[in-house]
């Protein structure tokens, strides 16, 4: 299976995933994310600005993803 199509099954098949970040205090956090788009240079997802999630990923610029 190719990476693309791993981006693909996530985004269109499963869409809800649990990204893993680390916070401040080095301790894991996860939050559901849902998968917009799926392309040739990544995925793309929505969250806002101001939630601890959106300040994880400026630190901190590696996540894990899981998707069932």
């Amino acid at each position: 299976m190719t990476e693309k199509e791993i981006l693909n099954i996530l985004q269109k098949d499963i869409h809800s995933t649990v990204f893993g970040t680390i916070d401040s205090e080095v301790l894991p956090q996860t939050c559901v994310i849902d998968i917009m788009l799926a392309d040739e240079n990544g995925l793309y997802f929505l969250t806002a600005r101001g939630k601890s999630f959106y300040d994880r990923l400026l630190v901190r610029h590696f996540v894990a993803i899981s998707g069932l």
